[in-house]
């Protein structure tokens, strides 16, 4: 059924999970109970998914690190029943459960059962997303029969089963597909790269850092099978490098409310993230010049604005540009934080770069820089390196060498702390 690291589990090592969990006094009665679970094994989490589906369980997934005081906290404000620890067993997991809400006997049950996520959180307090079940059934059909190429390939999944990108997307599909997926807890660069290459017709869903330190120890002559990338835009370096070191390079793009909006290959550019899905409808811009907004309006007839910056080009492609909160506006023009980057990426001494806003003065920003380089580089020589190469509004104006550009956990920028901690 599916692989952890190198060990195999069966369809009968879920069934065995499922009886114990109707032994239970709380999960034989769970339909409609919110539980937030923070289990340190794939596997166990995965049967309790299984579980929770057929049975109506809403669950809330923590990552295995996640502090006790943390995941409590967490459980209280997604307005969870029980908090779920477990260790290494199935017993361990169900005998450690305990009530985080004062009033859990008086709250009622979920309606209908939900999979509740986080937002990034790049740009304000991360909040708290729920999607039913039916909902991200629909997706995965959509999502399957969107992406036909990936039947006959194998899944190795190297990203947090915690996140929907990484359960749904990477394990789930591929139980609807009927393949079996290699789960990958190890991830370690060499390890990842060995199991790709013992599997037939890997596709490797992960992070774009991960996926750019693998191409970094691959030969151009020894490329890997499939990639799928998502969660946040590559530099142009980057993704020229990973295009080069894998035959088939896919990239998705989607937000916590929906979760897969669009996927593509044949991309011509790290922005392009391919068609979207057919059980939804899209709206943005027309093109770099007149980007809009991307608004998703799902089969119910809801619409979710994304708070993101797009437009189709005529390939019916869609093309990501920026958060609408990481826009920068000098002077009533606009300018994409990543546009920045890939320019400034391009000096040789540069290893890293991030571009932000600072209020300058009123409805004016002014364009910020954070770079990581070995040497101290004099300002000007980085501002004439960018007027070569932008136009004038876009050159920054603060610039700051630092010893490492702060991300989060998931690779990901929040342009609004790197502001704020200017300020």
């Amino acid at each position: 059924m599916f692989y952890v690291n190198d060990q195999y589990y069966d369809a009968s090592f879920i069934a065995s999970c499922h009886r114990q969990f109707k032994q239970h006094a709380l999960l034989n009665d769970a339909k409609g109970l919110r539980l937030t679970v923070r289990v340190d094994n794939s596997e166990l989490w995965l049967a309790l998914c299984l579980y929770a589906q057929q049975h109506d369980i809403s669950l809330f997934p923590l990552p295995a690190d996640t502090p006790i005081a943390a995941a409590r906290r967490r459980a209280e404000r997604s307005g969870s029943h029980y908090l779920l620890c477990g260790g290494e067993s199935v017993l361990e997991l169900l005998n450690s459960f305990e009530s985080v809400a004062r009033d859990q006997n008086k709250r009622e049950r979920d309606t209908n059962a939900v999979l509740v996520q986080m937002s990034s959180g790049t740009t304000g307090e991360p909040k708290y997303i729920e999607r039913t079940w039916k909902s991200i059934d629909t997706e995965l059909d959509s999502y399957v029969k969107h992406f036909s190429d990936a039947d006959s390939m194998t899944p190795v999944v190297a990203c947090p089963l915690s996140h929907s990108y990484g359960l749904i997307c990477g394990a789930l599909a591929a139980f609807k597909r009927g393949r079996e997926p290699h789960l990958i807890a190890n991830l370690n660069p060499k390890y990842i790269l060995r199991k790709l290459r013992s599997v037939e017709q890997g596709i490797l869903y992960s992070s774009p850092v991960l996926i750019s330190t693998l191409a970094m120890m691959l030969s151009e002559d020894q490329p890997l099978y499939a990639v799928m990338s998502s969660g946040t835009l590559m530099h142009t370096q980057c993704f020229d490098r990973v295009k080069n070191k894998v035959r088939f390079f896919y990239q998705q793009y989607g937000c916590s409310e929906v979760g897969c909006i669009a996927l593509g290959t044949g991309l011509h550019s790290p922005n392009d993230v391919g068609k979207v899905l057919p059980h939804l409808s899209v709206s943005a811009g027309t093109d770099v010049s007149q980007a809009a907004e991307i608004v998703v309006k799902r089969g119910d007839g809801s619409e979710v604005l994304s708070r993101d910056l797009g437009y189709f080009d005529k390939r019916g492609h869609l093309f990501f540009l920026s958060r609408i909160d990481d826009m920068i506006n000098v002077s009533g023009l606009n300018v994409y934080p990543a546009e920045v980057e890939e320019v400034v990426l391009a000096m040789p001494e540069i290893s890293d770069a991030a571009v932000f806003k600072r209020a300058h003065s009123f409805a004016n920003e002014q364009v910020c820089l954070q770079y990581q380089s070995k040497v101290h580089l004099d300002d000007e020589k980085i501002r004439t390196w960018c007027r070569e190469k932008l136009a004038a509004y876009q050159v920054p104006m603060h610039i700051q060498r630092v010893d490492k550009i702060e991300r989060m956990a998931n690779g990901k920028l929040s342009r609004k702390k790197l502001s704020e901690a200017l300020l």
